[in-house]
């Protein structure tokens, strides 16, 4: 039988649970019943049903009254907009994700960086039927992939020694085998080549190639990534992909730095 989730004592297992409902919706791709909900949760159905009304009462869910099935309500949006186009930075890199996405057939996103991790802020899908994608509000950890360290590349000094002794003691850089040496070979590359790469990280068969944004300072604001299945990644392609990478990254960079003088 699975081990009941703990829960560190400066958290609340409510809130947490109420979040897990939330994203068992995936985004809002799907909708549930009162009984699918409780056993993907593995909770009682008492607890799921409060949780989820209280969810829809807050205007988070929303019942379909002819079927009593839960989805995400547009309720949700009201809580990510303004953060999601943040200084314009998301709505500037969709045209260029569009293009980038064109000459290379695959997904491409933008990513920022909160803490330790990073966060897709906008997506453009690939059209190809094996495809990877990475939804908005995705989160990894910062030293994970090629974007992740374009992101750490834009880190000063000091931040660079905490990230270095965060990886030290994380259970995540320790599953992937993330260490100080890693990182900082490819943060050699991205200063040699202006772009990185990495596979198998935030997924097992996904590759990806990146190049960081920069604003009129120099300064890392983003980063551009062009993620593709494994078995499509050689070096011709990985190229290709890095200088459409390279090419959306100086443009969202140049259109940024012009909206926010």
């Amino acid at each position: 039988m699975k081990a009941a989730k703990t829960y560190p004592t400066q958290y609340l297992q409510t809130v947490s649970r109420a979040v897990a409902v939330l994203r068992t919706f995936r985004g809002g791709s799907r909708d549930m019943s009162l009984k699918e909900l409780t056993e993907e949760l593995k909770l009682n159905k008492v607890t799921t049903f409060r949780l989820a009304r209280t969810l829809v009462y807050e205007g988070l869910l929303v019942q379909d009254p002819t079927n009593d099935r839960y989805s995400l309500s547009f309720g949700c949006l009201a809580l990510v907009d303004a953060m999601l186009n943040r200084d314009g930075l998301a709505e500037i890199s969709r045209k260029h994700l569009r293009v980038a996405r064109e000459e290379t057939g695959e997904t491409a996103t933008i990513l920022v960086r909160e803490g330790w991790d990073r966060v897709v802020i906008a997506t453009e899908a690939s059209l190809q039927p094996v495809r990877y994608v990475m939804e908005v509000g995705r989160r990894n950890r910062v030293y994970l992939s090629g974007s992740g360290a374009c992101l750490v590349s834009g880190m000063t000094e000091r931040e660079r020694e905490s990230l270095f002794a965060f990886i030290e003691t994380d259970s995540i850089a320790k599953e992937y085998g993330l260490t100080k040496e890693v990182l900082l070979d490819r943060l050699e590359h991205i200063k040699e080549n202006g772009w990185g790469t990495a596979q198998g990280e935030w997924a097992a068969e996904a590759s990806g190639v990146a190049a960081p944004v920069y604003n009129k300072d120099d300064e890392v604001i983003a980063a551009i990534a062009i993620a593709m299945p494994r078995n499509r990644y050689n070096k011709n392609y990985r190229d290709k992909c890095a200088a459409a990478a390279m090419k959306a990254a100086k443009l969202v960079g140049e259109e940024y730095d012009s909206i926010n003088r």
